[in-house]
């Protein structure tokens, strides 16, 4: 999910990384990785409390880890406060629930709450599956996403929910402020079942998919004109390393949250008159694979 403003905070506290612009020289042909998933780690939110070990409620980008800034429970300029008790599990369902109601945080007052989930745990290149239904209306903001500690994030779904039959898949560099975005228009609506979305991260490859249908590919290579190539397959030749692309030594900790829209949020805006609330975004369960 976009985030500038973090990215803004976040720059101003770390180093300049320096991309190179030079051209790279790949002597042989590089191939698409190969191999099977392994599962490494799984929720299946088999429990009927949310597992705080594993899990926070909140944006831990205080110095502390703690909740205790305006941004961590709002995350900006957005319509919800984020409260525990907006988060529920029952009958191996995560439910994240929006409902219209009044919150402040800190100095942050709000129309709306709603609830998100920030893993403690950040994790390397592999497969990314989250298997969740998700709600219909104006005003409704989900995101399955992820957030890293260099300087990538990979959203590997978020929607506007008015348009139930589209979601967004970015890769976002926030040191630089470049992103790599795609729009993918489907012929179902996404709040009427569940569906697994996926996203495979390789060395020179990342990948999206929407039940084993892959939507978008993106290379860490362009040519030299800038254009990405979208494919891991390589003949020899000269080509450049694309800045939007994460670092190899890249983690990301995985967020899931039902925002809510505003008049100057993308995506969607306020919830309409029409928007049913209380609703929810459910999750059935969330995996990581690596390759054997």
């Amino acid at each position: 999910m976009t985030r500038f403003a973090l990215a803004f905070i976040i720059s101003l506290l770390t180093a300049n990384v320096v991309f190179s612009q030079q051209d790279t020289v790949i002597s042989q042909p590089v191939f698409c990785p190969e191999g099977s998933w392994e599962l490494i780690y799984s929720e299946e939110f088999n429990s009927d409390v949310l597992n705080k070990e594993q899990w926070l409620t909140y944006f831990p980008y205080t110095d502390d880890g703690s909740d205790q800034c305006a941004f961590c429970r709002t995350h900006g300029n957005e319509g919800q406060v984020f409260k525990d008790e907006n988060i529920e599990i029952s009958n191996g369902i995560l439910k994240i629930i929006a409902k219209r109601e009044s919150a402040t945080w800190f100095d942050q007052q709000r129309d709306f709450t709603s609830g998100m989930i920030h893993s403690r745990q950040a994790f390397a290149q592999g497969r990314y599956e989250i298997r969740s239904k998700l709600p219909a209306g104006m005003g409704f903001w989900p995101g399955l996403w992820t957030f890293g500690q260099i300087s990538a994030e990979i959203d590997i779904m978020e929607a506007g929910m008015q348009n139930p039959e589209r979601f967004h898949t970015s890769i976002h560099n926030w040191k630089i402020g470049k992103m790599a975005h795609n729009k993918n228009r489907l012929k179902i609506d996404l709040s009427e079942d569940f569906h697994v979305y996926a996203m495979e991260w390789d060395t020179n490859i990342i990948r999206f998919f929407i039940d084993d249908t892959e939507v978008w590919s993106f290379s860490r290579f362009t040519n030299r004109r800038g254009r990405n190539r979208g494919n891991c397959n390589l003949k020899p030749g000269r080509y450049k390393i694309d800045p939007v692309f994460p670092p190899e030594k890249e983690r990301l900790f995985l967020i899931i949250g039902l925002g809510v829209g505003n008049d100057s949020t993308p995506f969607t805006k306020s919830p309409g008159p029409e928007t049913v609330l209380p609703n929810m975004l459910e999750v059935d369960w969330i995996r990581y694979y690596q390759r054997k």
